[in-house]
């Protein structure tokens, strides 16, 4: 066999095997394992579900996310309508190029053995966070690699050009889609100012950030002009911003810290927090000590990953909820210093022996991880598994409603309304906006919004109450509203867990 055949058939063992990494990773979170969507990724799903059939998210649905996860749910549910197999597909195909751009990125910075276990060190500890799957976080990854691999690129070339265009563009995709989870984008602009202020070439500094920017205005013009022309601009913003500013001041420094410690917690299972900080380390030494044992076309890429690191960790511990999910951002920049750390082993202890060596302690040190992710797989998979009093009170929405009745999901379950195909009659599909700060106006729409629409059913856990105590603002108004409501309905059924009231037409 000639060299170019065995160069092709390792390059298609490599795309094989990084595609059974990822289904290994998301099997737990298909269709086949889940009956039923989790609690957040039933809102993107059930908002990507509207926005086929012309709603417009804020404007007729109450979501404080970006808009890039709506549409990729669109997307995924236009592909396959009477299940989820098309998002599922999506993620596949998103985690699997996310790979693809680290594993090729990584390779040619520290050589092919860090770079097979760095790439199984951040799947394998994605695993532990992606809760049921289909979160912002998840597709921001592709994203975050792809930042990684056309900045190392642009940083060859003697201008940015329209490389810097991309890594505009793409920055606006991944701010869209998770706004605190554009550490990298920041730490591209850190480090051309400060690199370029250094080599005094200020020409070139105004250059690429102008590229940068043009692309990331483009891609913006965009997303914030649809939502003008479609008059969701000031329900986009009011939503998507000035609610999580809220959100996120509700926690003080010693929330963030403990959130950070807990979401760290879950990076240490197959060893990647360590080996990130340990490579982290390292490479701030050599850089400044010995930055000649650095290949000269990986200390810029090096410099700008020093940085990002602990403003991922900033970023990431701004809401302070130990939120598991919110920790994959960390992924992508962990696993280059995982690299990093890996490539000084190797360069350091394996340097001198055969390379066949280096093959089998590659081996033993994946097959070490797998047998601690493996561990606890099966267990951590079974947990997404959902109960089947879950799948019955569907059945009874679905039995007991047209499907042009409203239906209204008390509480924070609006992945019923999706699984059963019903439209919620407010745009609050979940309430809790509404349980936080004085919002008057928002309990007055949504109360008044039940009264217009009539849903059929108001379905609600057993152990919750159809009152309006837990409400932020209440007075005698809302009393009264929540009065009429409940002169309207008529408890007739408990199905498991859940009280179901049928509107009596009164």
């Amino acid at each position: 066999m000639n060299s170019v055949k065995t160069a092709r058939l390792f390059i298609a063992l490599e795309l094989l095997l990084l595609l059974s990494l990822v289904f290994a990773v998301l099997i737990p979170f298909s269709p086949l394992s889940q009956s039923l969507p989790s609690r957040d990724s039933g809102v993107f799903l059930y908002t990507g579900w509207r926005v086929l059939h012309g709603d417009i998210p804020y404007l007729q649905i109450w979501d404080h996310k970006p808009p890039v996860i709506y549409y990729l749910d669109a997307l995924g549910l236009w592909l396959s309508p009477d299940s989820l197999w098309g998002v599922w597909i999506l993620e596949v195909v998103s985690l699997w190029l996310a790979t693809l751009a680290g594993y090729s990125l990584f390779k040619k910075l520290f050589g092919l053995f860090p770079a097979i276990i760095s790439t199984c060190l951040w799947l394998f500890s994605a695993f532990y966070l992606l809760a049921g799957g289909n979160l912002t976080t998840e597709y921001a990854i592709i994203f975050q690699f792809s930042l990684l691999m056309i900045f190392f690129k642009a940083e060859s070339q003697s201008r940015y050009g329209w490389y810097g265009v991309i890594i505009g563009a793409i920055s606006a995709f991944l701010f869209f889609t998770r706004q605190n989870a554009i550490a990298i984008p920041v730490a591209v602009g850190i480090y051309v100012l400060a690199a370029r202020s250094y080599q005094r070439e200020f020409r070139r500094f105004v250059d690429d950030i102008s590229q940068i920017l043009a692309g990331g205005l483009i891609v913006s013009f965009v997303i914030i002009g649809y939502f003008g022309i479609k008059g969701a601009l000031p329900a986009f913003w009011e939503t998507a911003f000035v609610y999580n500013f809220s959100y996120a001041d509700e926690r003080d420094t010693v929330d963030r810290f403990n959130a950070l410690a807990q979401g760290l917690n879950q990076l240490q299972n197959v060893g990647l927090a360590q080996a990130a900080f340990l490579g982290w380390g390292g490479a701030l030494g050599l850089l400044i000590f010995k930055k000649e044992r650095i290949k000269p076309e990986s200390r810029q890429f090096l410099a700008m990953a020093l940085i990002a690191l602990p403003i991922e960790l900033l970023m990431v511990s701004i809401g302070g909820r130990p939120r598991i999910p919110y920790f994959l951002t960390l992924l992508p920049v962990f696993s280059v210093f995982a690299g990093f750390g890996l490539w000084l082993v190797f360069d350091s202890l394996l340097r001198d022996i055969p390379n066949y060596a280096g093959a089998l302690f590659t081996i033993l040190l994946v097959l070490s991880l797998g047998s601690i992710f493996f561990a606890d797989y099966s267990e951590l998979a079974q947990s997404f598994m959902k109960l089947s009093s879950e799948a019955e009170i569907v059945r009874y929405i679905r039995d007991n409603s047209a499907p042009d009745d409203f239906v209204l999901m008390w509480g924070a379950e609006t992945s019923y309304n999706f699984e059963a195909r019903r439209v919620s009659p407010t745009r609050f599909v979940y309430q809790t906006p509404l349980y936080n700060g004085k919002n008057e106006d928002k309990v007055t729409e949504f109360l008044r919004d039940i009264l217009k629409n009539k849903p059929r059913l108001i379905v609600l856990k057993s152990d919750d109450k159809f009152s309006d105590f837990r409400f932020g603002y209440r007075d005698d108004q809302i009393g009264a509203l929540m009065d009429q409501i409940k002169g309207s309905y008529e408890d007739i059924k408990k199905v498991d867990g859940w009280q179901v009231l049928t509107y009596s037409g009164q």
